[in-house]
């Protein structure tokens, strides 16, 4: 149905990459992403980015998103704790690097100040 270089181009989109983000990824003018978004819509019978990540999953994943509210619901709760939990561990990442380069300025500043002061 679409060719392999539009579902690249898709899956981008639906992990919610905006055009501008597509042609820096692709090495493609934005107004070519633009273009590959346009056909993609039109051939899905889709009308926007929202119509495009529910094909695109769909097709990847099988999932049926004809679900009931319940499943929704549960669906949404998963991704929204992954969510979470993958900002927290990034958080985390930077909070100890942070820790480690004040550390490291302390023990520089200090090393400078007894060089300063042996040489006086």
């Amino acid at each position: 149905m679409i060719s392999a270089r539009e579902n690249i181009i898709a899956g981008l989109i639906a992990w919610g990459a905006s055009d501008k983000e597509v042609a820096l990824e692709l090495r493609i003018s934005p107004e070519t992403a633009r273009t590959h978004r346009k056909n993609i819509l039109q051939k899905i019978g889709g009308h926007n980015a929202a119509d495009l990540t529910r094909w695109f999953f769909q097709n990847q994943t099988g999932l049926c998103f004809g679900l009931s509210p319940r499943r929704v619901i549960h669906l949404a709760c998963f991704f929204l704790a992954l969510t979470i939990y993958s900002e927290f561990v990034h958080c985390d990442m930077i909070r100890t690097r942070t820790a480690r380069v004040v550390k490291m300025a302390k023990i520089s500043r200090a090393r400078r100040k007894d060089t300063y002061l042996m040489s006086a």
